[in-house]
């Protein structure tokens, strides 16, 4: 590579690094965002080094809802590998460890609507329950995470399960509600 060419590279790094920490809350070096559907409350996010948000995702950190206000913190760690058409929701804390892999259409969330019968689900307030992902785990294809699940360092979620509860450290999920099959 010629060194003009090192020069170009290295000077759009740096202003894609700034660019990107104007507009979130923090952004690590070397992190690619590529083509997102939609990004709302980017203030309200940090994203560690080097991770990969690719086309067609959706992160929403959600500070208002029917007036009411939230305070929203959606953290990434570093070297996180999120594929395409993913969704991410936070209202409170959401956080996602290192070293994770989510594939294409999974969905995370820390907020769900209530449920009131007789009432518009679009008009209830939102209930906030703190969700966790540890570090290194890997999600499958089309996965649901709930909120308040805790998954612990080194899980795999098998493809298109719902886990609505905690999930040990190491161990495998599969299914409609997730059950662990074995551990690692």
């Amino acid at each position: 590579m010629s060194a003009f060419r090192k020069i170009v590279r290295r000077l759009f790094h740096s202003i894609n690094y700034v660019w990107k920490n104007v507009f979130f809350g923090s952004s690590g070096y070397g992190t690619k965002i590529i083509r997102p559907m939609r990004v709302i409350g980017k203030k309200n996010m940090f994203i560690g080094k080097y991770v990969r948000i690719l086309n067609g995702a959706r992160l929403e950190a959600v500070s208002e809802y029917h007036g009411q206000r939230y305070a929203p913190r959606l953290i990434i760690g570093d070297r996180t590998t999120i594929e395409q058409c993913c969704h991410i929701i936070a209202a409170d804390e959401l956080w996602i460890g290192q070293d994770c892999v989510f594939s294409a259409f999974v969905y995370i969330a820390d907020c769900n609507h209530q449920y009131i019968p007789g009432t518009r689900i679009n008009d209830t307030d939102l209930e906030i329950k703190k969700t966790k992902i540890g570090n290194g785990v890997f999600i499958g294809i089309g996965a649901r995470i709930l909120p308040g699940v805790t998954l612990g360092d080194g899980c795999v979620v098998g493809a298109n399960a719902v886990v609505t509860h905690d999930v040990p450290e190491r161990a495998v999920v599969v299914g409609v509600p997730a059950k662990i099959i074995k551990y690692l």
